[in-house]
């Protein structure tokens, strides 16, 4: 993706404790980690502290639409755990979640895989999800 002509390089938005594990839910996030595709894999550019707006499984007054905001340039976002509410609003605005419970190395490897030359954005994003999600 970020091997194109003038094309920006994927960033992915990374909901985690420490930077290693995936393990933060979106909606309770303190921060989140985001990586930039670069040769070879992913490199960390910045950690984004974020309000947790999440209380008891609802939604504070739009606080959720905060942290979609937070991450609106980032098209993938990886969380421990995701509601339907956090999902709705992030596909409205054109970032894929997804919720994994694995290392962030190894999820940001699963993401770096590329994908066949032929797929649209819409089916690469489907092919990192499944490559994600395996095993």
């Amino acid at each position: 993706m970020g091997d194109e002509a003038g094309a920006l390089p994927l960033r992915v938005a990374v909901a985690s404790r420490g930077g290693v594990l995936v393990d933060e839910c979106f909606g309770r996030a303190e921060r989140f980690y985001v990586y930039e595709e670069a040769a070879g894999g992913f490199r960390l550019v910045e950690i984004r502290p974020g309000p947790a707006p999440c209380r008891g499984g609802r939604n504070e007054q739009g606080a959720l639409a905060g942290l979609v905001a937070l991450v609106a340039d980032c098209p993938v976002v990886l969380a421990g755990r995701i509601g339907p509410e956090a999902l709705r609003l992030l596909a409205a605005n054109g970032t894929s979640g997804f919720a994994v419970h694995i290392g962030v190395e190894d999820a940001l490897r699963r993401l770096a895989r590329p994908a066949p030359a032929h797929e649209d954005k819409e089916k690469e994003n489907h092919g990192r999800q499944s490559a994600i999600v395996r095993s």
